[in-house]
């Protein structure tokens, strides 16, 4: 297996488990900590463009290696698959959703639940969506992210170690590839704290479930979307009353 990989291969591979992850750690945070308050919400939204342009280039990478190599895009996970998996953590999800919908945990309107959201995301309030402008770009992100970190990272990613990983544990290779893979996803959050490498590893973990139960990304993909969009959501809920904004209250371009 391990002869089916060439130099674009190890390159993305150095990329996705070192480079992204090392440039999370320094420098994740870095232009929004040194913007001034005035400027904060210009670079905020520069930080949401260049990662959508990234994530977006790494893709068209991978794609783009896809196709000159000839393989199959089912071993990325990008090939449709109705079958039981798919119903099931489907419906799964619906039965979630409408549970956290009556109970309320999707949308906390009381200044106690905005509150004690706004101090669980206190170190990530420079990055996190204030205004409906903000909030227009990290959709945009989220969107992103629930389809590009997918495919790198449940993907390629798991594709990549899986070609290692049989040659160690043949009986377990995906077992291996996937844990390896959510580790990889979580030290790349490393700007988040140890907490939110933590939660993001198990995220991913979670993800990569979905991914094997399914044999495809694109439930994995909706699911990471939904994720993000709705933290992006309660974010800009939670700080709209405390970013003395004009633009709290209206939408911008």
């Amino acid at each position: 297996m391990p002869s089916l990989l060439g130099w674009p291969d190890h390159l993305l591979f150095l990329v996705l488990a070192v480079v992204f992850p090392v440039r999370a750690a320094l420098f994740g945070l870095r232009p929004l900590q040194r913007a001034s308050d005035a400027d904060l919400p210009r670079v905020k939204r520069a930080v949401y463009r260049r990662a959508i342009v990234l994530q977006w280039t790494v893709v068209a990478m991978v794609a783009t290696l896809w196709l000159v190599t000839h393989r199959s895009w089912s071993a990325l996970g990008l090939v449709p698959r109705l079958n039981g998996g798919l119903l099931g953590v489907v419906g799964g999800l619906a039965v979630f959703v409408l549970v956290l919908l009556r109970q309320g945990y999707l949308k906390p309107a009381d200044d106690d639940s905005l509150e004690h959201l706004r101090q669980r995301t206190r170190h990530l309030e420079r990055m996190l969506p204030t205004t409906l402008r903000e909030r227009s770009w990290f959709f945009a992100l989220a969107g992103t992210a629930g389809v590009c970190e997918e495919v790198l990272y449940r993907g390629y990613l798991i594709w990549y170690l899986v070609a290692w990983s049989w040659l160690f544990a043949p009986h377990s290779s995906f077992l291996v590839a996937a844990l390896v893979s959510s580790l990889v996803f979580g030290v790349g959050h490393a700007y988040q704290g140890a907490r939110g490498i933590l939660l993001t590893a198990v995220v991913a973990g979670f993800l990569a479930a979905v991914y094997w139960i399914t044999r495809s990304l694109f439930a994995g993909m909706l699911i990471h979307a939904l994720m993000d969009l709705h933290a992006g959501y309660l974010s800009q809920l939670a700080y709209r009353r405390t970013s003395g904004s004009p633009e709290s209250g209206s939408q911008g371009v």
